[in-house]
């Protein structure tokens, strides 16, 4: 049986008195090692938000995020990342005067470089180390072309797969990508769901928020639903697209199996 890595467990979160997630029973749902979820629901259903709690840049007001046995609502940003996660936003964020090759190096993890190894001259073998994978992973999402061109001159699509590309040279055991088809054109869509199976069928573990059902739900294997900041259904995309709950308030009916 497949062992849970991520498990949210009766999260809520308030913002004054204003229940942003949760309710009153907190969300709960689980996501086994090397699966596929989509989390999906209608603008204002607390997608963005439960990003948030997850990759730390919030803290729940009450419950738990679990990583692999360790409680990510206690944890600070930083470790999160060293625990294996990996995330990307809805507003791209990069380093527009530096190259793309310099923004997927700069996102590259930098453990076991010690002074030492400095003075000894080992980040010269660390350097080209971290060209290497670096460009390895901007060759998958795309943008070896690009490589060498300053970021402020990428289209809005081609930010978004550098995002993914500063994740992915991380190795992260978990990825989770916030409405990576926003703004991105129908080529480059196609080529980021080949980019997610891809990954998917490595054994990554991914969870993606998108509004883009037709894409999502083709490439994910399990989707959480949310409403109003609760858990309204999950399931297969097959049984959330025949989910009554789900037609009545999000999908309609032409989404019906």
């Amino acid at each position: 049986m497949t062992r849970d890595l991520l498990v949210v467990d009766k999260v809520t979160k308030r913002f004054g008195g204003l229940k942003a997630v949760g309710g009153d029973a907190g969300l709960s749902f689980s996501v086994p090692e090397g699966t596929f979820l989509g989390l999906i629901g209608p603008n204002g259903a607390g997608k963005s938000t439960t990003f948030n709690l997850i990759s730390g840049v919030l803290k729940p007001t009450s419950g738990a995020v679990i990583l692999d046995g360790k409680d990510l609502s206690v944890a600070r940003p930083s470790d999160i990342a060293s625990y294996g996660l990996g995330r990307t936003f809805q507003t791209p964020r990069a380093f527009p005067s530096l190259t793309v090759l310099e923004n997927v190096m700069v996102g590259a993890d930098n453990e076991g470089e010690t002074l030492l190894s400095v003075l000894r001259g080992g980040w010269r073998s660390r350097e080209r180390a971290l060209r290497a994978k670096a460009g390895e992973v901007l060759d998958r999402v795309g943008l070896t072309e690009r490589i060498n061109d300053v970021v402020a001159n990428l289209s809005g699509g081609e930010l978004r797969m550098l995002e993914v590309a500063r994740q992915l040279v991380r190795d992260p055991r978990i990825l989770l990508l916030d409405e990576p088809t926003a703004g991105v054109d129908p080529s480059l869509q196609a080529k980021l769901s080949r980019i997610l199976v891809d990954l998917h069928a490595e054994g990554r573990t991914l969870v993606v928020v998108e509004h883009n059902l037709h894409f999502l739900l083709q490439i994910a294997d399990s989707v959480v639903v949310l409403q109003n900041g609760e858990l309204l259904s999950k399931g297969t995309p097959g049984e959330i697209k025949a989910d009554e709950k789900v037609i009545a308030a999000y999908l309609g009916a032409d989404h019906a199996a």
